[in-house]
């Protein structure tokens, strides 16, 4: 063997690792283009095979539903809520998410149900549906076949909401919450269903984690006023939360991400966007100090009755430019958590948990103090049973009633 033989190894391997940084370096810069790229069903919607639709009849087809039996005077909560939860799958084999598929579903129950979920049920008994929604996938690109895939998991919340409006009497206040595409959907809701009398009902609706467009209020949305204080009822608070490392999440929120306009998802372009502090319960632009943050929830794997203690004063938050900028949790558990893809990620955690929960039961007692809804009795079924002891009856006999002479 040469010496230049026994040299030119070193230099390969060199050669070899230099390639291998830069590629990594490479991947490390375009890890969210590579995962996005990943994530592409590869077949045109209209021809994807759709998986079945869930029945709304059956409490199987809801991550969350009351026990319908019950008298709903028995409950323990004043109002109903209807809660559209995030999306967990990312794509790559479906444009929706068949709602039998086991390892999502359980994502569903150990990560969305308790911090998506419970902190609704404070103020209203929980309505959650499982449905066909789109895969993330669907909201990181605005080809026509993710708006399909976005309409058609309209549809399945559409139908759940109607199941839900059967089962919720006229004298509860309605609660409408969605976060992620949840959001996206309770804002169609809104637009559909709340122009009417239903809007009476209404204690609140949480928009929240997607673009709510100020331009709506003047159309589509003209019947509902955003929320202007934390005692406000009927109306609309939406904002969209980004930490310091979330500047390419919030570039996508103010510029490309869709909203619904009444007619069509429309690419939001730097349109002006609500944006309602939870800290305060106002859209001013003023800065909240983090003494008044209420509480953080990472209560992953957690029943939504079997809840540890908030995180109190975990972050201060600012509206600014229609975007909720909150500083970094102390607690490492509500933060975004690191790795390929991860910021199109459900996070496992609810950095408002408990300001939205003791908020969405203020609108709610504050609604039903006007008195406007209507009232009814209790089932007769649900009242005590209270047993009557008999008592002998002694006849009537005119010989022992005293003669009005023998008074005078």
């Amino acid at each position: 063997m040469t010496t230049t033989q026994t040299s030119s190894r070193p230099k390969a391997a060199a050669i070899f690792l230099a390639v291998l940084a830069l590629a990594a370096i490479i991947a490390y810069f375009y890890r969210d283009d590579i995962f996005q790229s990943l994530q592409d069903p590869g077949v045109p919607f209209q021809t994807y095979e759709k998986p079945p639709a869930p029945d709304y009849t059956l409490e199987s087809s809801w991550l969350s539903r009351p026990d319908l039996t019950e008298d709903s005077f028995l409950a323990k909560a004043p109002g109903d809520a209807f809660i559209v939860v995030p999306g967990v799958y990312r794509g790559g084999k479906h444009w929706v998410l068949p709602v039998d598929e086991d390892r999502r579903r359980d994502r569903l129950q150990n990560i969305v149900r308790p911090n998506y979920v419970a902190p609704y049920a404070f103020a209203g008994r929980a309505f959650a549906p499982y449905y066909r929604h789109a895969a993330i996938y669907s909201y990181m690109t605005n080809r026509e076949d993710a708006r399909r895939a976005r309409e058609f998991a309209y549809q399945d919340v559409r139908r759940a909401f109607e199941q839900f409006l059967k089962d919720s009497p006229p004298e509860r206040p309605i609660i409408l919450a969605g976060h992620g595409q949840g959001a996206d959907h309770i804002s169609r809701l809104l637009q559909d269903y709340f122009q009417g009398d239903l809007k009476k009902r209404l204690a609140v609706a949480y928009v929240i984690d997607h673009p709510l467009p100020q331009a709506l209020f003047g159309g589509p949305l003209s019947g509902l006023p955003p929320c202007e204080s934390a005692a406000d009822f009927g109306c609309i608070v939406a904002y969209g939360s980004f930490m310091p490392s979330d500047k390419r999440n919030a570039e996508r929120f103010s510029t490309r991400a869709l909203a619904y306009n009444g007619r069509e998802y429309m690419a939001i372009n730097g349109a002006k966007t609500l944006c309602m502090n939870p800290l305060l319960w106002s859209r001013s632009e003023d800065y909240a100090v983090s003494r008044l943050h209420k509480g953080g929830m990472a209560a992953e794997g957690l029943e939504p009755d079997r809840l540890p203690p908030p995180l109190p004063k975990q972050t201060g938050a600012q509206c600014e430019d229609g975007l909720l900028l909150v500083d970094k949790p102390r607690s490492r558990s509500l933060r975004r958590p690191w790795g390929i893809g991860a910021r199109f990620w459900t996070l496992p955690s609810n950095l408002f948990f408990e300001d939205l929960r003791l908020n969405a039961r203020a609108r709610t007692d504050a609604l039903l103090a006007t008195g406007t809804l209507p009232t009814r009795v209790r089932a007769l079924e649900s009242l005590k049973v209270i047993d009557i002891i008999e008592s002998p009856i002694t006849p009537f006999d005119p010989s022992k009633t005293p003669d009005k002479k023998d008074k005078d």
